[in-house]
């Protein structure tokens, strides 16, 4: 029986489709995150430039959906670089890679945290692991379940930050305007010490988070974890909940707290009071960091790299070629700036900011400016 595509914008789904969406989801875990609600998908379409969703149908019956933007030829998950996770909703046997060849004008898509890659789809894609916490028997039972030694720094260091500068007071709302024009002002500032590009410096990346504030829903919506002691705002967290599931994403600190280890203390008051609404798990992204082993443990299989609609030496995964983290960041170049010369004036400033950090990269660093830009027109040619 032959696969029909439909390319659609997101408003234009009925609710018959949307509740074929709630079932697939409701049937596979692994699709739980937040970035997997169609309140996310809806809020992400009204701001994302050329966001689409990819309608499969087998004999007339949908099997399921693959949201995306659209960069040239170029396929990304819709919401790139701000969705962690991304994928299918769809009924088992379907690949990103089938599709391909049935969505006008895309000839290969670009992975981070691809959730249920199909077997064609894997020869092109790196394995990681997400991360999460299991917070589905409570919170004493997860604390039962991490290395003591860990916890016994974190109290004494607690007690530390109290002594020294007040008691501490922790908040876990639903997040307003301001706490996000709050979060994102210290990120940025943070991507400028750090030589890093600018994600919200497009706009529409803004705009998402904004729209997603003004999301009044018990069971879904932006929530942002507080910790102060005294008056002073140690560390913030902006994260986002869909039912049982919260998904860590903006985390900022004051470093002049360094020693306290405020992001860890706002991390565990974080899943005590995620634990206490009944949410069961929470998310960490993907393996990157060292410091998640500490509060999380591996979960399922994600997936990153390209892949291509037709079998190409290209479609060997990034890491073969050792440039695995130049691609993520040109990744992130190429799905905020949809235009080309946004992609290489957002190229361009990156790699002058590597050549800064890093001075006697010298010609390196120039012929790293052309592997770039040539990795980005490759991506979205």
């Amino acid at each position: 029986m032959s696969v029909d595509v439909e390319t659609i914008v997101v408003s234009e789904l009925g609710a018959d489709e949307r509740a074929l969406w709630a079932g697939f989801r409701a049937a596979d875990p692994a699709l739980g995150s937040p970035y997997f609600d169609l309140r996310f998908i809806d809020a992400a379409s009204q701001v994302t430039p050329g966001a689409r969703i990819a309608v499969v149908r087998e004999g007339g019956a949908v099997r399921g959906f693959l949201p995306f933007q659209q960069r040239g030829s170029l396929l990304q998950p819709l919401a790139a670089p701000l969705s962690d996770f991304h994928g299918l909703v769809a009924a088992p046997g379907l690949s990103v890679g089938a599709l391909l060849p049935r969505i006008d004008g895309v000839r290969r898509a670009r992975v981070s945290g691809l959730i249920g890659a199909g077997e064609g789809d894997r020869p092109g894609l790196s394995v990681r692991r997400a991360m999460a916490a299991d917070l589905s028997q409570g919170f004493d039972a997860y604390l039962a379940s991490r290395d003591t030694r860990f916890l016994k720094d974190k109290r004494r260091r607690r007690r530390a930050l109290e002594r020294d500068h007040g008691p501490l007071t922790f908040t876990f709302e639903r997040a307003t305007r301001a706490d996000i024009d709050l979060i994102i002002d210290r990120k940025r500032a943070q991507l400028a010490r750090t030589h890093q590009y600018d994600i919200f410096a497009c706009g529409w990346t803004v705009d998402l988070l904004h729209r997603l504030a003004e999301i009044d829903a018990p069971d879904f919506g932006l929530r942002l974890a507080a910790l102060k002691a005294g008056d002073v705002l140690v560390a913030a967290e902006l994260g986002l909940t869909s039912g049982g599931r919260h998904h860590l994403w903006f985390p900022i600190y004051d470093p002049a707290f360094a020693k306290y280890s405020p992001g860890s203390l706002m991390t565990l008051d974080t899943l005590e009071a995620a634990a206490a609404r009944g949410v069961t798990r929470v998310d960490f992204g993907v393996d990157a960091d060292a410091y998640k082993r500490d509060f999380a443990d591996p979960a399922e299989a994600v997936h990153e790299g390209l892949i291509e609609r037709r079998a190409s030496s290209r479609g060997l995964s990034m890491r073969g070629f050792g440039i695995s983290r130049l691609a993520r960041r040109f990744d992130r170049i190429v799905a905020c700036e949809p235009g080309l010369v946004g992609q290489i004036k957002g190229g361009t400033g990156f790699m002058a900011a590597m050549a800064r950090r890093h001075p006697r990269l010298g010609a390196g660093v120039g012929l790293g400016l052309g592997l770039g830009l040539s990795l980005a027109a490759l991506m979205v040619d």
